[in-house]
């Protein structure tokens, strides 16, 4: 061998197989390592994350180690529909394939709202009021009727049935309750498509219409306060082909569901001239 020419030696059948053993070798031991990598990271042992809204924090921990999975908390808020000390939102969502142990950061309802101060919105119109009351955190309530000069001037400012003043703190979130001024008699107004949006979303629709919101119904789909916040309206009384205006002030009744074929799609003309 040692005599061999070395071009001749690699010609020759003892390195073609020392060189098949040495490829052996070598596809052997990355395939080894694949397989421990992939029984060290669990690689595709996907687990479900499951829905951790409306649970309280000892109940959300409960679910994530029944899941082999872990919780932090991210941040907190006030949510008004939604029972406090419970989670409103997390990531990774619902549904999602995660690995084992993954953490799961949740965001939850504040026990305690945050407090604020009442501003004065007597005197300006209902649409400048719902905008400052926004902008402060608030949701206009009840809209009361009354003759004045002015149709839609802010008369009054009242919380739970009693005038409240400026500066007087207050829940963020609460709902004020106006009492506006109309003049020439009962005025009507056009009823609104609410079909297809959540309640919180048609409070600030039905006052801008200068209405009120009545009845609120949920069918047997809601069941958790999580369940209540994302509903959305699939009927409406008094309905919007039934009768196109009422008087200002007027209550509107409206059910909500969960359940996506209760709700009727809009047309293109109804989106249009929304």
């Amino acid at each position: 061998m040692k005599d061999m020419p070395f071009v001749q030696f690699l010609l020759s059948k003892g390195f073609r197989t020392q060189l098949k053993y040495a490829l052996a070798i070598f596809f052997g031991i990355i395939f080894f390592v694949n397989i421990c990598l992939w029984v060290f990271t669990r690689h595709g042992n996907k687990h479900t994350v499951p829905d951790f809204k409306g649970l309280t924090l000892s109940e959300a921990s409960e679910l994530a180690s029944d899941n082999s999975m872990q919780i932090q908390i991210m941040d907190s808020v006030y949510n008004l529909l939604q029972k406090p000390g419970t989670v409103v939102e997390q990531e990774p969502r619902p549904n999602t394939g995660v690995k084992k142990n993954r953490r799961i950061f949740l965001i939850m309802n504040a026990m305690n709202p945050e407090k604020i101060k009442m501003p004065n919105i007597v005197g300006v119109s209902l649409r400048q009021a719902i905008a400052i009351l926004e902008s402060n955190g608030l949701v206009v309530g009840h809209l009361k009727y009354v003759p004045d000069i002015a149709t839609n001037n802010v008369l009054n400012q009242r919380f739970k049935g009693k005038e409240i003043k400026p500066g007087k703190e207050i829940n963020k979130g609460s709902h004020i309750d106006l009492v506006l001024g109309q003049s020439g008699g009962s005025e009507s107004v056009e009823i609104p498509d609410l079909t297809g949006i959540t309640r919180r979303e048609a409070e600030k629709q039905v006052s801008q219409a200068y209405l009120n919101l009545g009845a609120i119904i949920y069918d047997n789909s809601v069941v958790t306060s999580s369940d209540s916040t994302r509903a959305v309206i699939y009927k409406q009384k008094p309905d919007v082909d039934a009768k196109k205006h009422i008087s200002m002030g007027s209550l509107v009744d409206i059910w909500l569901t969960i359940e996506d074929d209760k709700v009727k799609p809009k047309t293109k003309t109804e989106t249009k001239d929304e």
